[in-house]
């Protein structure tokens, strides 16, 4: 009897799950249609966004010719003719940014040209700009301040500083201070003093911790001298910077002609050329440093040095030959017409050609060189 209740008990835990499983087979199938149906719907809600987007695009108007309606509409205005502006009523009306008054002009440019930024964003920009950093260095230089500033408030939190002595026991540096003192004593001469010395403990430590005292006394004064020597050799090289500078007047156009002309430095090139050299910026490297760890950089540093005087040279040998090449031209065209005016009696006058004046160094140095 027993068996046959456990039996149908099974069978109706089997008729349990499998009613079960079939009702989640139901569900599964009711959520896969479901799915699908909102998959169609979105797939339909895009398509219309899609072919919105692209009536819009193809209604809007061209302005070929007209540069600033076509700038207006590259900052998002869609139609400059069509501007929608609100009057005091509360009511809206469309407008011609072309017959609007030059303030209400300049108003729209300037809203459109806004990047949106702070004051202070613009300035922090500026700075990452100015010092060629990243915000990455930036934000490491500020936590480095401020850690600096924490424990210049919180002294007990430095680690102590660490010396050379500290590495030696009380015996061993003992025994360092006696070879020192005797240096013709022997090794166990040594040994026997520093046993007559540890008899009394006492004295021993006081002993050792004063020699340990004028030791470390030795290595802050060695620190210190290195210190001030590497300081006064960075301020002569800045003064032998500063006079190699105030020597530097002029870069010959071509070094293979004695009577070249000459290139003027001027005293903002030479201060520029000097900040390049000592600036430093928040990680203490100046951009002569960083161009010198910069592989690129540091090859076209060697190109110019090697060739840039060779360049300059050819250069100047070329303009000079085009130059000597013009006037020769000019001479000749010029005694043609002095030859055709003694023999027709008249004049004929040739028009001089305006000269336009680059306005760069380059181009200066060769005009007041009298070579232009």
């Amino acid at each position: 009897m027993e068996d046959d209740v456990r039996l149908n008990f099974d069978d109706l835990l089997d008729n349990s799950e499998s009613s079960q499983e079939l009702n989640e087979d139901e569900d599964l199938q009711d959520s896969e249609e479901l799915e699908e149906s909102e998959e169609l719907e979105e797939s339909e809600e895009s398509e219309e966004s899609e072919e919105s987007e692209e009536l819009e695009e193809s209604e809007a108007p061209t302005f070929e010719g007209n540069a600033l309606y076509s700038f207006l509409q590259t900052r998002g205005v869609k139609d400059p003719t069509k501007i929608v502006f609100s009057n005091e009523d509360g009511s809206t009306e469309e407008v011609d940014f072309a017959t609007l008054t030059p303030e209400e002009q300049l108003d729209i440019l300037q809203q459109v040209t806004d990047p949106g930024l702070t004051e202070d964003e613009i300035n922090t920009v500026n700075y990452l700009r100015k010092n060629r950093m990243s915000m990455a260095q930036i934000m490491e230089a500020y936590a480095q301040q401020k850690l600096n500033a924490y424990l210049n408030e919180h002294p007990e939190d430095i680690h102590q500083k660490s010396y050379t002595i500290d590495d030696y026991t009380d015996d061993d540096l003992y025994i360092v201070d006696l070879k020192r003192r005797y240096p013709d004593f022997t090794d166990e001469e040594i040994l026997s003093k520093l046993d007559e010395a540890k008899k009394n403990e006492t004295l021993f430590e006081k002993e050792a911790e004063i020699l340990r005292n004028a030791y470390k006394a030795q290595e802050d004064q060695a620190e210190a001298e290195r210190v001030q020597l590497e300081q006064q050799q960075a301020e002569d090289l800045r003064n032998n910077l500063i006079a190699a500078a105030s020597n530097f007047n002029e870069v010959q156009l071509d070094y293979t002609d004695d009577e070249s002309d000459s290139l003027v430095i001027e005293d903002a090139d030479k201060q520029q050329m000097i900040s390049y050299i000592l600036d430093q910026d928040a990680n203490g490297k100046s951009q002569l440093v960083k161009d010198l760890e910069n592989p690129d950089t540091l090859i076209e540093l060697a190109w110019l040095r090697t060739q840039g005087a060779e360049v300059l040279s050819s250069v100047t040998k070329y303009w000079k030959e085009t130059l000597a090449a013009a006037r020769a031209e000019n001479k000749k065209l010029q005694a043609q017409i002095d030859k055709l005016n003694k023999k027709n009696g008249s004049t004929v006058v040739v028009p001089k050609a305006p000269h336009v004046k680059e306005d760069t160094k380059a181009y200066s140095a060769w005009d007041n060189s009298g070579l232009i």
